[in-house]
């Protein structure tokens, strides 16, 4: 089974080394990197181009748009998308391939995520919220609790599905995604998929208002309330200081 990796870039100069390398050191060798920038500013396309030769540009902004580009353009078997901030164990391709192959009926896979800068203790705490408000999540509501990070599809499924709904404005496009995947097969959470990312947003906001903020998006889902926007979080302010670079 081929993998194609989608990586969603917008001025990510600092991290996205990292995350092309830990990408390319993993031990199943099946597979294609596609970079898709977003409008950077900085050297995030130079930095790609060492790593890949399928560097794309998305001029429509958000994320996800970057994402439904990359998937289109994607030749592989299943689909995997990384945030550009990420680091990916070396048996991560690996451990995705086996559940795939193992379980006909799986449309798609997810997994918690830790994060870079803490210690084995708090994440330990992390990993033990994630596996809670998940499994909680899906006996309550039948809502996965899924992040782009972390999220590895079967593209027979995807494309059946529909794929991302970006004729909506709607956020959380992740969560509905894999609620209409749930239609077609299995979407499993395995604990043991982990992802390790940035928690600088988490800095930036404060845990609290954080927390608020995921919240507020998984009940939008999850009660079929539908009035949180992609566009509330992709703001002017969110590019403005995306093209300062974060820091």
């Amino acid at each position: 089974m081929k993998i194609s990796v989608v990586i969603p870039v917008l001025n990510e100069e600092t991290t996205l080394e990292n995350t092309l390398k830990s990408i390319k050191n993993q031990t199943y060798k099946n597979f294609e990197i596609i970079v898709v920038d977003n409008g950077s500013t900085d050297k995030s396309v130079v930095i790609a181009k060492k790593y890949t030769q399928n560097v794309l540009f998305e001029k429509k902004k958000g994320p996800i748009n970057a994402i439904v580009k990359g998937f289109k353009y994607a030749t592989g078997d299943i689909l995997i998308t990384c945030d550009a901030d990420s680091i990916y164990p070396k048996d991560y391709f690996e451990k995705i391939v086996k559940k795939f192959k193992k379980k006909k009926n799986l449309c798609a896979i997810y997994g918690p995520f830790l994060f870079i800068e803490n210690n084995k203790f708090s994440n330990f705490f992390v990993w033990l919220f994630y596996i809670t408000s998940d499994f909680l999540s899906k006996i309550f509501t039948k809502t996965y609790i899924v992040g782009a990070a972390n999220f590895a599809i079967k593209k027979e499924c995807y494309l059946k599905s529909g794929g991302y709904d970006t004729t909506n404005n709607l956020a959380s496009k992740d969560f509905r995604l894999a609620k209409k995947l749930s239609h077609l097969g299995k979407v499993s959470f395995s604990p043991f998929l982990l992802v390790l990312t940035s928690n600088r947003r988490f800095k930036k906001e404060g845990l609290l208002k954080s927390l608020k903020k995921a919240f507020a998006l998984w009940a939008d889902v999850a009660f079929n309330i539908n009035k949180i926007t992609y566009s509330t979080y992709y703001t002017k302010e969110y590019y403005r200081r995306k093209n300062e670079k974060e820091k």
